[in-house]
């Protein structure tokens, strides 16, 4: 009671950093959840205007009649308050059918809505203290590091979207509290957050209840680890931002050898990714700590009178000479939606993106186990095979399995997974995965009287 009681009062007060916001236009992400309702009520007590607030409620198609009625409860609780209400409707079927997870789908589709009718408002979102833990528990076990334990904060720039959280201090049971003290005991639930069938959901409803039970500090002891930590990752921000303004308000594409291998590992990666990012105009750099560590190496090893390109991730490489790095250009992306036709017969040899890929028809039935190097009965292999990048969430039927595995679980140990090529027919049905699988489809055997050998290689 104690707590719900403080937090009472500090309702009546609105955060620090909200209140240079406080004659801007915002639009609130309103679910009709506890904490978005809350959310909702407690700008209107800050002093936010009616006309100031609009509400964006997404409905993921996901739940029928249940998403609809959401929708519509929302819409007339936003009514009966003046607040403007937009409703919309997203489709995650192409996502979720290449694979990604319902979580970063329908995440990366409401980014997408928000960045294509971007009007300058800042976004305002309900994420609360038990977010925090949650993120900070589940970015641990993924092996993040300070920033990525700590990314969900008060304010956040997205692209050119500002992200506000000013609920990150409130657990949901005081936001709950909050609500019921305003005469409001009817709120919208999401029956998919009690099923434990996803990561999240499991932390939450099993892993965190069970941990309290046991030990009951566990929920402050994490509040209070992540506000530490938070503190600790702003710090090594800001000297990695120290650190890259060494480099010139413009930044250059040849860079020293001594400045990467100068910076302390809790520096080098947030460096490397701000560099790239800011010199490609891109809001993030997608870089593992294997990808900075092979990069560390890279650099640590003796100078070489020769050039040699190193291939930093999917989308960049960098030429080492002496004590010279440069950042090579960005190749152009593949156009034609990604997807490149090859008629093998009367185009033997065929360049898409990074790849080369050839085929050389030999007679008689010929086997071999090369790597990069495929033999295939030519009467078998259809005559238009197409070329394309993996996106996720593809199958492949391979020698040993009865049945199409998924083609991550084939990529055990591969190098540049994220720009693995695909070759496949018009069913899209994998018949070589870069250059290191092929599948059971279209084998030489005794009967083969032409064989297609294909060679596929990067350039």
């Amino acid at each position: 009671m104690f707590l719900a009681n403080l937090k009472m009062k500090k309702a009546q007060i609105i955060p620090h950093f909200l209140v240079k916001y406080r004659c801007q236009k915002l639009r609130v992400g309103f679910s009709g959840g506890a904490d978005s309702t809350a959310l909702l009520l407690l700008l209107l007590k800050w002093g936010f205007a009616p006309d100031q607030l609009e509400a964006v409620h997404f409905d993921h198609g996901l739940r029928g009649e249940a998403s609809t009625a959401d929708g519509e409860w929302c819409r007339k609780f936003c009514n009966e308050r003046n607040i403007k209400f937009i409703l919309v409707k997203l489709d995650l079927s192409q996502a979720l059918a290449n694979g990604g997870s319902l979580e970063d789908a329908a995440r990366n589709a409401r980014i997408a809505w928000y960045r294509q009718n971007d009007d300058q408002s800042c976004i305002v979102l309900a994420h609360h203290a038990g977010d925090v833990q949650e993120n900070m528990l589940l970015k641990l076990a993924r092996g993040g590091n300070v920033s990525a334990l700590t990314s969900l904060r008060s304010v956040r720039k997205l692209w050119d979207l500002v992200i506000l959280r000013p609920l990150l201090d409130w657990h949901k049971a005081e936001l709950e509290d909050f609500l019921r003290s305003n005469n409001i005991t009817d709120w919208r639930n999401d029956a998919s957050n009690q099923a434990s069938d996803y990561h999240r959901n499991f932390l939450r409803n099993k892993v965190l209840k069970q941990w309290a039970t046991f030990h009951a500090p566990i929920v402050s002891g994490l509040d209070c680890a992540a506000e530490v930590l938070a503190r600790d990752a702003d710090f090594i921000e800001q000297a990695a931002a120290g650190k890259l303004a060494e480099l010139g308000s413009k930044l250059p594409h040849r860079t020293s050898v001594d400045f990467w291998i100068g910076l302390h590992e809790a520096l080098l990666s947030r460096v490397l990714r701000s560099y790239l990012a800011k010199i490609s105009s891109r809001n993030e750099t997608a870089l593992t700590f294997q990808n900075v560590e092979n990069f560390r190496q890279t650099l640590l090893k003796p100078e070489s009178s020769a050039s040699k390109i190193f291939q930093l991730n999917k989308d960049f490489s960098f030429r080492i000479t002496g004590r010279t790095v440069e950042l090579q250009p960005e190749k152009s992306p593949i156009k034609d939606n990604g997807v490149k036709e090859w008629r093998w017969l009367n185009e033997p040899s065929i360049s898409y993106g990074k790849w080369l890929v050839s085929c050389e028809i030999l007679p008689d039935a010929v086997k071999g186990n090369e790597r990069g190097v495929f033999y295939f009965d030519a009467d078998q292999l259809p005559q238009k095979l197409y070329c394309s990048i993996r996106k996720g969430g593809e199958t492949m039927q391979v020698w040993g399995s009865s049945s199409p595995r998924r083609i991550k679980h084939l990529l055990a140990g591969a190098e540049n997974k994220e720009d693995m090529l695909l070759i496949t027919d018009e069913k899209t049905t994998v018949y070589l995965l870069g250059d290191l699988r092929r599948s059971i489809h279209a084998p030489v055997t005794e009967q083969t009287q032409k064989t297609a050998k294909i060679t596929v290689t990067r350039q």
